[in-house]
C-alpha cells in the first residue's frame, strides 16, 4: 500500500463506520467490528493481521487524526521513533558526562577551571567551558528527561485508551471470519460437549462471558497492562529525578569543620549549627593478631580502620530574627562514623573524609652564637599569631611579617602568600635584646639571616597540625519517588514477562462448534493447555496456522 493509498485510507476512516454484518456503529479508524469482530476495512494490509488483535481492531488516535496542530504535536510525541531518539540522545549525553569526573568529585576548594586545565589540558578546559562538568544538573539534560517523560505519557495514553476500551467491551459472539483469522482454531461436528468443555476451562481459572451458545473464556488480562505499568514506573522515576533540581528537594553539601570549630549547617538558613568536638583516627595494628596482619605488613602505607567526628548539634533560637547574633541551644551529642550518619529532620550528616594538611602551630627556640638555648621555647598559633614573645627578661622576639602559604618575597621586601590557609608558613622575626635588633626569615625547616652577623638563631622545634573533619550533608526528598518508580517498573516487567493473556472463543450455535484462541505470548503453552482439555473429550487438538504454513513451505 503506497503513501497515497494510506492517506486516502486515513481520510476515509475519519468518519464512523457501520458494520455490514451486524450493523454496529464503530468509531473512526476501527479495523475489526467491536461487536462481531468482522474485518471492516477489507483493504487492510494482510501482513498486519496480527496487529489487529493488539487492540482488537480499535483505532489508535495517532493513526487516524492528523489535521490540527495539536494532532501533529500529539503524533510527534506518540511516535516510537521519537521516543527511541530521545533515549539515544540521553544515553549519549550521559556517556559524555563520564569521560571526565564531574565537579562534585574534584578536590574540595579547588578552582574547577584550573583543576580541569591542569589535569586534562586543553580538552579539560573545553570540557569545563561547555558545561559537561555539571552535565547531569544542566537545564538541557533536565529538559531531555522531561521530553522523555512526555513521550512516554503520550504514547501510553494513545495506546492504553483503545486497549482499555477493547478489553472492557469484549463480546462473546464473533463473526465466522474472526475465527478463521486466529492462529489457533478448529471446527468440530459435535456441539453437545460445549458446556462441559467450557466448564473445564473455567476450572483452569478462565473467566467466562456467555451470549447464548457463544462463549468467551479469558485469563491473564493483567499481562496486557505490564508495559503500561512499566511506563508508569519510568514516569515516576523521571519525575523524581527532575524534582532534585528544585530548591530544597535535593541537598548535597560539604561541611568543613576544624576541631573545636562551630559552623552553620548549609541550606538550613542559620537554624542549625554543628561543633566539631574532636576528630578520631584509628589505624590497624600490624601485631594485633588479626587475619589482616600479613597484608598490613606488606602495605607500606597507614591502613585506617575508622575515623569519626564527635559533634555537638545546636539549634539557633534566634534564626528567625534578622540581624541577630546566634543563640545556640544544645540539641544532641553524637559520634559520626562512616556509614553511621547523624540524622535530623530530612537531613543526614555523613563522615566523608578528613584533612590534616593545615598547620595549627609551630614551636621554636632561640639560640645564641654558641648554640646555647635561651629561655623557653615559644609557640606561634598560626590561626592568630601574637605580635611579640618574651624569651628572657632582656630578650624578646617580635613578628614583623607572616605569610600562611609562602609564595615569594616581593620587591619591597614583604612576604607574599598564595592562600590564607597555613600550609607553608613563613615568618620574619626580629630578635631584640635591648641593645640591638636582628631580623631572620624562617620557613619550615629553614632559616635565613636578613641582617648581617646575627648573634642569635631561631630554630624550628616542632609543628602541630589541624585535624579538620569533612562532613557531607545530604537531603533527598525525591528518593522515595525514585524508589517507588523503580519498584513499579520491576512489577510491570514481571507482569509483562511471566503472565500470558489468553482468550478462547467458542461458537456452539448450529451443528458445528467453532473454537479459536489468541494469546499475546507463548502459543505453544496455550495450545498444549487447550489440547489437554479437548483430547479428554475425544476431540482433535487445535490447529496452529503458523505451524501448518511452515510445514507446507518446508
Amino acid at each position: 500500500m503506497n503513501t497515497k493509498e494510506n492517506n486516502e485510507e486515513v481520510k476515509g476512516n475519519m468518519h464512523d463506520i457501520t458494520c455490514s454484518h451486524c450493523g454496529h456503529v464503530n468509531p473512526p479508524g476501527t479495523q475489526l467490528c467491536q461487536s462481531c469482530g468482522k474485518m471492516i476495512n477489507e483493504n487492510y494490509d494482510k501482513k498486519k493481521i496480527k496487529d489487529l488483535m493488539r487492540y482488537d481492531g480499535s483505532a489508535v488516535r495517532s493513526k487516524v487524526k492528523s489535521k490540527s496542530i495539536f494532532d501533529k504535536i500529539w503524533n510527534f510525541f506518540t511516535s516510537i521513533k521519537v521516543g527511541v531518539g530521545i533515549i539515544a540522545i540521553i544515553a549519549i549525553a550521559a556517556a559524555i558526562g563520564t569521560i571526565l569526573p564531574q565537579e562534585y568529585f574534584i578536590p574540595i576548594g579547588a578552582d574547577p577551571l584550573e583543576h580541569y586545565t591542569e589535569q586534562y589540558g586543553t580538552f579539560g578546559m573545553l570540557y569545563y567551558k561547555l558545561g559537561f562538568t555539571q552535565l547531569y544538573s544542566s537545564w538541557w539534560f533536565v529538559l531531555l528527561n522531561g521530553l522523555l517523560a512526555l513521550s512516554i505519557i503520550a504514547a501510553s495514553v494513545d495506546r492504553g485508551v483503545p486497549l482499555y476500551k477493547s478489553l472492557k467491551n469484549q463480546r462473546a459472539k464473533k463473526h465466522d471470519s474472526f475465527f478463521r483469522r486466529q492462529r489457533l482454531n478448529n471446527n468440530y461436528d459435535n456441539v453437545s460437549k460445549a458446556p462441559e468443555i467450557v466448564k473445564s476451562f473455567e476450572n483452569k481459572k478462565y473467566k467466562l462471558t456467555q451470549d447464548g451458545n457463544h462463549y468467551l473464556l479469558e485469563k491473564g488480562r493483567l499481562s496486557r497492562w505490564g508495559p503500561y505499568i512499566n511506563h508508569t514506573g519510568l514516569i515516576i522515576l523521571l519525575i523524581g529525578s527532575m524534582l532534585r533540581f528544585f530548591p530544597g528537594v535535593y541537598v548535597d553539601e560539604v561541611i568543613y569543620a576544624q576541631e573545636g570549630e562551630t559552623v552553620s549547617v548549609p541550606t538550613t538558613n542559620g537554624k542549625y549549627y554543628v561543633k566539631n568536638e574532636g576528630f578520631t583516627l584509628d589505624t590497624y595494628d600490624e601485631e594485633s593478631g588479626t587475619v589482616f596482619d600479613e597484608s598490613l605488613q606488606n602495605n607500606m602505607e597507614m591502613t585506617i580502620s575508622n575515623f569519626q567526628t564527635d559533634i555537638t548539634f545546636y539549634e539557633n533560637q534566634t534564626a528567625d530574627v534578622v540581624g541577630s547574633s546566634p543563640e545556640l541551644e544544645e540539641v544532641d551529642k553524637y559520634s559520626i562514623r562512616v556509614n553511621h550518619p547523624y540524622v535530623f529532620e530530612d537531613y543526614q550528616l555523613y563522615q566523608s573524609s578528613y584533612d590534616n594538611s593545615q598547620m595549627k602551630s609551630m614551636t621554636f627556640r632561640l639560640e645564641d652564637s654558641e648554640g646555647n638555648t635561651l629561655g623557653d621555647n615559644f609557640t606561634v598559633e598560626l590561626d592568630d599569631p601574637e605580635d611579640s614573645y618574651q624569651i628572657t627578661e632582656d630578650v624578646s622576639i617580635d613578628m614583623r611579617a607572616y605569610a600562611p602559604d609562602f609564595l615569594e618575597i616581593d620587591d619591597n621586601g614583604t612576604l607574599i602568600t598564595a592562600t590564607p590557609v597555613p600550609t607553608n608558613p613563613a615568618f620574619v622575626f626580629e630578635v631584640d635584646d635591648g641593645e640591638k635588633q636582628e631580623l631572620s626569615l624562617l620557613q619550615i625547616m629553614n632559616s635565613t639571616d636578613i641582617t648581617q652577623d646575627n648573634e642569635y638563631n631561631i630554630r624550628f622545634v616542632e609543628a602541630e597540625d589541624h585535624m579538620a573533619s569533612v562532613l557531607t550533608l545530604k537531603k533527598d526528598l525525591a528518593m522515595p519517588y525514585m524508589a517507588a518508580g523503580f519498584i513499579i517498573f520491576l512489577i510491570g516487567l514481571f507482569i509483562g514477562s511471566y503472565i500470558n493473556h489468553r482468550r478462547i472463543w467458542i461458537n456452539a450455535e448450529g451443528d458445528t462448534m467453532n473454537i479459536a484462541a489468541h494469546t499475546n505470548k507463548n502459543y505453544y503453552g496455550m495450545k498444549k493447555e487447550m489440547n489437554t482439555i479437548l483430547e479428554s473429550y475425544e476431540f482433535e487438538g487445535m490447529k496452529d496456522k503458523e505451524e501448518e504454513e511452515s510445514n507446507s513451505k518446508g
